[in-house]
């Protein structure tokens, strides 16, 4: 059966997922909207051997204007002639081009989703718009269990969503016990990993980081690892409160070095008040690190639990600054199992596995697709 992916650019990723679905006999097709984003420091290294792609606007994402994307989509899919759409969402007018695509032809259409009902304040009118473009729906497929309440609280049944999980690099980041130690100079060393934007929250964890060190003798360490618009104002902020020494301001890491990285620390922290998801959560837990994880991360609900680390408010900078000034206080030995832990769970993320998620959906909803596609018309597809 052959199936059309409708994507927005080129991402590591999604690369890897697409290669891992095509090993597995998947007919598909990827329609990415544009070459690259202005925003993502990626070099993708496309190629036709590894799975069938097109290219819609040779540019960044952002630049490509939305009524040539909405055109270049219908375009494709009607040339392809798809028999089952996946699409990374409703934000987009690709997305909607292929929802009227996916009604006016009467092919199931299979949303990719990796939102959160606490990112964003929620408004009745653009709620609305999605719960229309739900009822187009025939299923989705999210990275977890709170993209799923969202969707299912919008009004999808809860078994049309198949969660899939999000894909980590196995082969960039699985850490062997023997490759990984923890305070080999007596130094406990906590790593983010990230954009230095408002939204990731870096100024909280380098208050609390502050206020942790303070009260407490025990060496601590912070390493930053990130560019972005707040990056002065973070070290402006460190060097003020007294622990400019103290934090380790990196730069941007490309990803091939980003395990070395996450192997020099002991624990992973991501403050952010807003990330859908968390890949760099998975990549630091590969890495075998305990982690400290914001309520508003949407892998909280699925990756922390009290044998891989702590979730915390990302408003509440003393109790992070509590979580923090524990940390030293920790035994090796459960730093050590923390830190397995981590990486069996994250472990489960491979490419492979999700795509054979993915595969096995698109095959069961081809056993109902005639039923599928003759209710179409009658409103919302379960």
């Amino acid at each position: 059966m052959k199936v059309a992916v409708v994507h927005n650019i080129p991402i590591h990723y999604k690369h890897l997922l697409f290669q891992a679905m095509n090993k597995l006999g998947m007919n598909f097709d990827v329609l990415f909207m544009a070459s690259g984003s202005s925003i993502r420091h990626e070099d993708i290294g496309l190629s036709q051997d590894l799975y069938r792609y097109r290219i819609g606007y040779d540019g960044p994402y952002e630049s490509a204007p939305p009524v040539r994307k909405a055109l270049w989509t219908w375009s494709a899919l009607k040339e392809i002639r798809p028999r089952v759409i996946l699409v990374s969402s409703y934000y987009a007018t690709e997305c909607w081009s292929a929802w009227l695509w996916a009604f006016l032809n009467r092919v199931p259409l299979v949303m990719w989703y990796e939102s959160n009902e606490f990112d964003y304040p929620r408004h009745w009118p653009k709620e609305l718009l999605k719960r229309i473009f739900i009822r187009g729906l025939a299923g989705a497929h999210v990275y977890g269990l709170s993209n799923k309440a969202y969707l299912v609280k919008l009004g999808l049944p809860t078994q049309d969503v198949t969660i899939k999980r999000a894909v980590v690099d196995i082969g960039k980041f699985d850490t062997k016990p023997s490759e990984k130690s923890y305070r080999s100079d007596g130094v406990t060393r906590l790593v983010y990993v990230g954009r230095l934007a408002a939204i990731k929250n870096v100024i909280t964890l380098v208050r609390a980081f502050a206020d942790a060190v303070k009260s407490t003798t025990a060496p601590m360490r912070l390493i930053i690892a990130g560019t972005g618009p707040c990056q002065e104002a973070l070290r402006n902020e460190a060097s003020m409160l007294g622990v400019g020494e103290l934090i380790d301001f990196r730069g941007y890491i490309p990803q091939k070095d980003l395990a070395a990285v996450y192997r020099e620390a002991d624990f992973f922290v991501l403050p952010s008040v807003r990330e859908p998801w968390g890949l760099v959560a998975l990549e630091a837990m590969l890495c075998r690190l305990p982690v400290l994880i914001s309520t508003q991360c949407g892998c909280a609900l699925d990756v922390v639990n009290s044998e891989t680390g702590w979730s915390f408010s990302p408003w509440d900078q003393a109790n992070l600054a509590a979580l923090i000034k524990q940390l030293p206080a920790v035994r090796l030995d459960q730093i050590e199992r923390m830190g397995a832990a981590a990486h069996d769970l994250a472990a489960v993320y491979s490419p492979d596995n999700c795509a054979r998620l993915v595969f096995e959906s698109v095959r069961n909803l081809r056993n109902r697709s005639s039923r599928v596609g003759a209710c179409m018309e009658a409103g919302y597809v379960g």
